[in-house]
């Protein structure tokens, strides 16, 4: 759950489901609600990966996924162009996110 479906004043004001869908961060042990919104609201979520566990690219884009303040979240259209995923083949990046978009669409 994004910081602001806790809090939205202090993460962004008005919900963006958007830039919440950007937001995400598996956790490795269950939390309870408390402890959960604890965490994301004010852990540092982007520093969560051990420093030497990822590339620097990596952890770039995850600061960049892991804004708090959603107005700051990157949108997917941004990420997509991040290093860490220019790498990998773009095109097919791009194909695979349309396809996903088109089937959402089918589905509604």
């Amino acid at each position: 759950m994004s910081p602001e479906r806790f809090d939205s004043e202090s993460y962004g004001g008005d919900y963006d489901p958007y830039a919440a869908d950007v937001w995400s961060l598996w956790l490795g042990a269950p939390l309870d609600w408390a402890a959960l919104m604890v965490v994301i609201c004010f852990g540092e979520a982007a520093r969560a990966v051990p420093e030497g566990a990822a590339s620097s690219e990596f952890q770039d884009f995850l600061e960049c996924c892991l804004q708090k303040e959603s107005r700051k979240r990157w949108p997917v259209a941004e990420l997509l162009g991040h290093p860490f995923v220019a790498a990998a083949d773009r095109a097919e990046s791009e194909k695979a996110l349309r396809d996903l978009l088109h089937e959402d669409m089918d589905e509604s």
